[in-house]
């Protein structure tokens, strides 16, 4: 394989790859030795450990993974992929059946990369013979496929949801790929997955509608009003715009909002944490306003 001389196509390789990469999988992508131990010199990349290097980008915790000899799997993967991956914040690792390994000293500092956005409580390992392609898939990572399948095995009906939907909606796959992923999964989740709409714009809404359904509740997703795209409408006209950890820009929110009453919607706004965390208050809301239009009539 012709070899590339350009520090920055290693760059851009390595960006490509998450921030992080064996030397092995960038010589098969044309990144001889000498470019990369010149980018190190000049330190536009950092060394991880003997065979890996990596950018300042590069998470924390997949560098943990590549210290210990293993992959990220499960939850963080999923993270990593951009694919819901609810609210289990350890580090999973997994590693090759019969592996010993052995935990490398860092050769850079782990504070020179990016710390996990959500902070990080604890490891688990998890032992299994599933691994990417060297050129097509990180080998920090197990494909999303095969994260999905160690997501699934422990979470809740509406997580194993919100996860299918969420990893088609953000293009991680495709509905061809994940019908042959709930083929691989747990025959009990298999009708679990036939719940999935694949019209929700989060994972937020799919649990959010899933909830609602369980109540026998009327619940219309995506819906066009106008100029604007609604998450929920339940019962043809209560709004519920599920707002998720994002930022949103309050002036827009508002115009959006008056132009939805203005059109006859009674309008409600929740966070993740309203619709997660203090459901019974966010359920007690949204029943109030469906009251309260039937006493107006």
């Amino acid at each position: 394989m012709r070899c590339n001389a350009d520090p920055m196509t290693l760059i851009a390789s390595l960006t490509r790859l998450g921030g992080l990469a064996g030397r092995r999988q960038l010589a098969l992508l044309g990144h001889g030795r000498h470019i990369i131990d010149a980018a190190l010199q000049e330190g536009n990349v950092l060394p991880v450990r003997r065979g890996w290097v990596g950018l300042a980008v590069a998470n924390q915790l997949a560098i943990d993974a590549v210290l210990a000899g293993g992959r990220l799997t499960g939850p963080p993967a999923l993270r990593s992929h951009r694919v819901w991956n609810g609210d289990d914040l350890r580090n999973h690792i997994q590693f090759r059946p019969n592996a010993n390994p052995v935990p490398q000293h860092p050769l850079t500092p782990l504070d020179r990369f990016a710390p996990p956005r959500f902070g990080h409580h604890g490891t688990v390992r998890h032992w299994a013979n599933a691994g990417p392609n060297p050129v097509t898939a990180p080998g920090w990572r197990v494909p999303v496929e095969d994260a999905i399948l160690r997501f699934v095995r422990t979470e809740s009906a509406e997580q194993v949801v919100a996860c299918l939907e969420s990893a088609v909606h953000t293009g991680a796959l495709t509905r061809a790929q994940l019908a042959a992923v709930v083929a691989r999964m747990p025959v009990r989740l298999h009708s679990v997955a036939r719940r999935c709409t694949f019209a929700a714009g989060s994972g937020l809404e799919s649990i959010a509608r899933l909830r609602l359904e369980d109540l026998r509740m009327l619940v219309d997703q995506q819906v066009r009003i106008g100029p604007d795209t609604v998450d929920l409408v339940i019962d043809g006209w209560v709004v519920v715009e599920l707002d998720g950890d994002e930022w949103h820009d309050p002036v827009a929110d508002r115009i959006r909002t008056n132009r939805l009453v203005r059109a006859g919607y009674v309008v409600l706004r929740f966070g993740s944490a309203e619709v997660l965390q203090h459901w019974d208050e966010t359920l007690a809301t949204i029943q109030t306003a469906l009251r309260a239009r039937l006493w107006s009539r």
